[in-house]
């Protein structure tokens, strides 16, 4: 090899080595591997597909709410939450895009479930949902609450006021009136 060789072979190998180092921390703080989707099925208490609303970042952590429209597993709410560890080694799922839809894989019985980058959680593109709805079918859509019922009350026990009563206020302030207007007349003819 020639010296320009060498030299240029060198700069690569330590541009190359500044790269994997820069970026060695970033990457050396999830160390989990992600599984088959089989695996990431049955670690999962609830999969359901759900568009994000809003995310909450307090640290590193972030919390997600989320409207929820097709559950494969478990039963979670129309409105629910999925919160992700932030920090080191704990494999968060980051700032998750407001308005995407995602397929979460989840753990908890109750909202906010947990989940994290090693679960499957991602994008729910059209072949990860038919991935999943080869194992788990088609799933269920999420309904959201039906309203509350109406809850009529009896504000008084008695019956309403009947007809002269009602009149009774009214026939006052005409006779008032017209007495008014007979004293004004006598004492514009003085």
């Amino acid at each position: 090899m020639t010296r320009t060789a060498r030299l240029a072979a060198a700069l690569l190998l330590a541009c190359l080595g500044l790269v994997v180092t820069v970026s060695a921390p970033a990457s050396a703080e999830c160390t989990c591997k992600q599984g088959q989707l089989a695996q990431q099925v049955k670690k999962a208490d609830v999969i359901f597909i759900g568009t994000v609303d809003a995310v909450a970042t307090e640290g590193k952590d972030h919390t997600y709410s989320i409207t929820a429209s097709r559950a494969y597993q478990g039963e979670p709410e129309r409105s629910t939450m999925v919160e992700s560890a932030g920090g080191r080694n704990a494999c968060g799922l980051g700032a998750l895009g407001v308005g995407t839809a995602y397929v979460f894989f989840a753990t908890g019985t109750e909202a906010p479930y947990q989940a994290d980058s090693c679960g499957g959680t991602s994008v729910a593109n059209p072949t990860k949902v038919q991935k999943i709805e080869k194992i788990l079918g088609e799933g269920t859509s999420v309904e959201p609450p039906p309203p509350p019922e109406a809850v009529f009350e009896k504000v008084e026990d008695s019956a309403p006021p009947g007809f002269a009563r009602m009149a009774a206020p009214g026939a006052a302030a005409a006779i008032i009136g017209l007495l008014g207007l007979v004293l004004v007349r006598r004492l514009a003819r003085r």
